[in-house]
């Protein structure tokens, strides 16, 4: 897939017991599979248990301002349902259209 200056965002979720440098690595991941895939990435949204969605809404609000063509995450795990029974993947695609690439990799 070639999608030369489309613009992607990542984003993971951090559990308590992923230290700095497995964060870095999960970072350095969606960095590599943007490049690989020919994105444009622009930043990679963390999100931390203890305030979750919050790094999920303001993912929401810059891919619709951006135009974000698309979502890269390790898993599909990272796009699970937050509580309200909708899924932060259906609600990408509902609120903005992007797509998830779900790239895989050992960082849950």
């Amino acid at each position: 897939m070639t999608t030369s200056g489309t613009l992607a965002v990542g984003y993971l979720r951090q559990y308590p017991a992923m230290t700095h440098c497995e964060l870095a690595r999960a970072k350095a991941q969606i960095a590599a599979a943007a490049q690989e895939c020919g994105f444009v990435l622009r930043h990679v949204f963390v999100e931390e248990m203890a305030t979750d969605p919050a790094a999920f809404d303001a993912l929401i609000k810059v891919a619709r301002r951006r135009k974000v063509a698309a979502v890269i995450v390790l898993a599909h795990v990272h796009l699970s349902a937050v509580g309200d029974g909708e899924t932060k993947l259906q609600r990408l695609h509902r609120e903005t259209g992007a797509h998830a690439l779900i790239v895989g990799g050992s960082t849950p």
